[in-house]
């Protein structure tokens, strides 16, 4: 296993795909609230904590061995994680929680050129979820990857702040962040601030590799992750998700290169439970420049990329929204071009 990408649009060939299995709701802390329910209270946080119904878990774990298969007869090299019970309590000298799931494997790592990045996640839930993957990081790292993880997050009280949720809830007291804060563009990096993403989780992550140039964009959306808000389809074509930005308000690092605006998303449903919008329609995974494998729902979308050459393969991901990830957060591209 050679592990090499750079960007998000080059030929795919070596994949990792999530599970759903035992996917568990954790009880609530400040973390899960920041990321998941900001707008909730504790309490009613509360009533969903457990696992998911196997109905949710089944149908997820169908989609996501039809998209493996999918990718294997397009010639890419699947990789799973292995089978973790979610609903074991995690206790540290300072909070207790369960874990979650490890349905997202884009969430947790950061792939940037022949280097894994274990992320600083923003939820206590997931402190341990990178666990599952153990096998596939050792056998990257045996065969020449760099491995790498950053600082151990404390999850402290004042990480968390819900005074003003128009703002960014994750505050500035440690490095937090998650992978899909960072749009990779080669050796330029566009860093989110957001609920999922702060200040010194960029500041670290351009310390680590000065070798990039980590672009810190304060502006475009202060929600969860970046990629169902921005989305490089190829070099000098971007993908936006025009309710949170517009012809006069984008990332300018994008100024030169041709953009897409959309807004007409399929209102796929959701359990009540649910975190993710329905713009997570816009999470897709590109197997090439010109192919892409997308939510088979979001016809309008399907039709838009054809305009610009872009061809889908409609697929389902049932419960993208209950489980917060679509085909982009389900994989993770160890290898590219």
């Amino acid at each position: 296993m050679k592990i090499f990408s750079l960007n998000d649009w080059e030929p795919l060939s070596e994949v990792i795909v999530g599970r759903a299995d035992f996917a568990y709701i954790p009880p609530p802390d400040p973390s899960m609230k920041n990321f998941m329910y900001a707008n909730l209270t504790y309490h009613e946080i509360s009533k969903y904590v457990g696992p998911y119904s196997d109905r949710v878990i089944d149908e997820s774990n169908q989609d996501l061995e039809d998209l493996s298969d999918k990718l294997k007869e397009l010639g890419v090299k699947v990789y799973r994680p292995k089978q973790i019970k979610h609903d074991a309590t995690i206790v540290t000298p300072y909070w207790k929680t369960t874990g979650w799931h490890n349905y997202c494997p884009r969430d947790i790592f950061l792939i940037l050129g022949t280097s894994i990045v274990e992320v600083p996640s923003v939820m206590r839930c997931r402190i341990f979820e990178t666990w599952s993957y153990d096998d596939i990081l050792h056998e990257a790292f045996d065969d020449g990857a760099k491995w790498f993880s950053a600082p151990k997050q404390r999850y402290k009280e004042e990480s968390f702040n819900f005074d003003d949720l128009t703002k960014p809830t994750l505050m500035n007291e440690e490095i937090l962040f998650d992978a899909p804060n960072v749009v990779r563009l080669g050796m330029n990096l566009l860093y989110q601030v957001s609920n999922s993403g702060n200040e010194k989780g960029a500041k670290w992550l351009q310390s680590m590799f000065p070798e990039y140039k980590v672009h810190v964009e304060r502006d475009a959306y202060s929600g969860a992750h970046f990629d169902s808000t921005v989305v490089p389809l190829r070099e000098g074509l971007v993908l936006f998700n025009g309710h949170r930005v517009s012809p006069d308000k984008y990332p300018k690092i994008f100024e030169k290169w041709d953009k897409i605006f959309f807004t007409d998303f399929f209102d796929s449903q959701s359990d009540s439970s649910g975190i993710s919008s329905n713009a997570i329609g816009m999470n897709l995974l590109s197997v090439t420049d010109d192919l892409v494998i997308v939510d088979g729902n979001q016809t309008e979308l399907i039709k838009t990329l054809l305009r610009y050459g872009i061809e889908s393969i409609p697929m389902s991901m049932r419960h993208q929204r209950t489980l917060g990830g679509g085909f982009h957060c389900v994989t993770l591209d160890l290898k590219r071009g």
